[in-house]
């Protein structure tokens, strides 16, 4: 049995307050959903949320997939945002979203430069993209605001936010945007249904106290 480490105790002090420091930060981007209080989601709440639900459904349904991975590759995948904010992405235009993912490369050259090296390595690789569980993982995170959505329902504002009180159009856009993520996510065919019966499910749940 290999015993514990006899050296090094100020660089593991030092990564631990690095880290620290971090989370206190990452817990003050706020995001588009909102929770049933009307309290904009964190991306320590959503990165929480994330490495939940990914590792459950890799565990379940994707067992080629090493969970451990994935559920590490979650706690990472937002980082960027500490320096940049949250974007919201539903609906957004090309011109936007190059924008924003060029700002988020930017950040993450900064962080790999003052990450501790175990979390600098897991962000490069999640950013990277070329290891199945990194692309599984971003996958999955375009399926959890529907599921805050649905939980916060007229709560969460999601309407209002997204100038979406007219059902049938916040459908076709709804539609347009699970076309694009079937496009840019083709292996996964199981998960695009399952966030198909999610959008509906959200959908149904935000306009449901229009009827009352």
């Amino acid at each position: 049995m290999k015993s514990e480490p006899s050296e090094n105790v100020e660089e593991a002090h030092n990564h631990l307050l690095a880290l620290g420091e971090l989370v206190i930060k990452f817990a003050r981007v706020t995001r588009a959903p909102r929770f049933p209080d009307g309290a904009r989601e964190t991306d320590v709440e959503h990165s929480f949320h994330l490495a939940l639900s990914a590792t459950e459904l890799a565990a379940s349904y994707f067992p080629a997939l090493d969970a451990g991975l994935v559920a590490q590759f979650s706690l990472v995948h937002d980082l960027p945002e500490v320096n940049v904010g949250d974007v919201w992405t539903f609906g957004i235009s090309n011109e936007d979203r190059e924008k924003k993912e060029a700002a988020e490369r930017e950040s993450t050259k900064k962080l790999l430069k003052e990450l501790p090296p175990h979390t600098a390595s897991l962000l490069k690789r999640y950013e990277d993209q070329e290891e199945k569980e990194a692309l599984f993982v971003r996958f999955v995170d375009k399926m959890l605001p529907a599921i805050i959505n649905y939980w916060s329902k007229e709560a969460g504002s999601f309407l209002d936010d997204y100038n979406g009180h007219d059902r049938v159009e916040l459908h076709r856009r709804t539609q347009q945007w699970l076309s694009e993520l079937t496009s840019r996510f083709p292996q996964y065919p199981f998960l695009h249904s399952v966030l198909e019966m999610l959008d509906s499910t959200s959908e149904e749940s935000v306009f449901a106290h229009l009827k009352k």
